[in-house]
């Protein structure tokens, strides 16, 4: 009776092995597969600058902005979100009366913030990083390193907008990064607060055929070697 037992022991664990090689295998291949379908979908995404109606889920889209690196994991900048179409109309005419924003499902304004002193002092009192506190201080006053602090707030944000983008391109979800906008008439359109500074926008929506859009162009050398 041992011995049956030890013997459907051992089977049990060689199949659980080849499972478990089987399964690594398929990741494995899944991964090259995503990774191919990710490139070529870099391709097929375009600026866009219409969008069909409908509903498309930018909950992933929004992890991605959220989990999106930035210096020291300061994160400064806030990302309003507007899906009310009598909102997008609002402010249309301080977007230059771009179609996008009243055609796009979900519309993001990304918004560098003024005082990083309080952002950093947020920062600490949420995640008990007490000693990181003189050194994040230290680099956004320092002149050298940061001259402008709102200018490096607002590059902070471009890197989540990168991050945004490859998400929605990912998916396959229709996008358009927007800078054509009056920022200080958008504020006081939406009575944003004095600490946020719009700096782009990001329009996501259903793609919608039947226009053209002009021809891709992309330099060759843009990657080049040095030794």
């Amino acid at each position: 009776m041992d011995n049956n037992i030890d013997n459907l022991n051992t089977i049990a664990s060689m199949y659980e092995n080849k499972y478990r090689i089987y399964k690594e295998k398929y990741n494995t291949l899944k991964n090259k597969i995503n990774s191919f379908k990710f490139t070529d979908n870099l391709i097929w995404r375009r600026a866009e600058k219409h969008f069909h109606p409908g509903h498309i889920d930018v909950s992933r889209v929004e992890q991605a902005i959220i989990n999106a690196p930035s210096s020291y994991g300061l994160q400064p900048f806030k990302v309003l979100k507007i899906t009310e179409l009598t909102t997008k109309e609002k402010i249309k005419s301080a977007c230059f009366n771009q179609s996008q924003i009243t055609e796009c499902h979900t519309l993001y304004i990304f918004c560098a913030l003024r005082n990083l002193e309080e952002r950093i002092e947020d920062f600490v009192k949420q995640t008990g990083f007490i000693n990181k506190k003189k050194y994040m201080l230290e680099y956004i006053v320092n002149k050298s390193k940061v001259p402008d602090q709102v200018e490096w707030a607002k590059q902070q944000a471009y890197l989540a907008l990168g991050f945004g983008l490859a998400a929605a391109t990912e998916q396959k979800i229709a996008s358009c990064p927007m800078e054509g906008f009056k920022p200080d008439e958008l504020s006081k359109l939406l009575n944003l607060d004095n600490n946020l500074v719009p700096c782009v926008l990001f329009a996501l929506g259903r793609k919608k055929d039947g226009y053209e859009l002009e021809k891709r162009f992309r330099f060759k050398d843009i990657i080049e070697s040095i030794n």
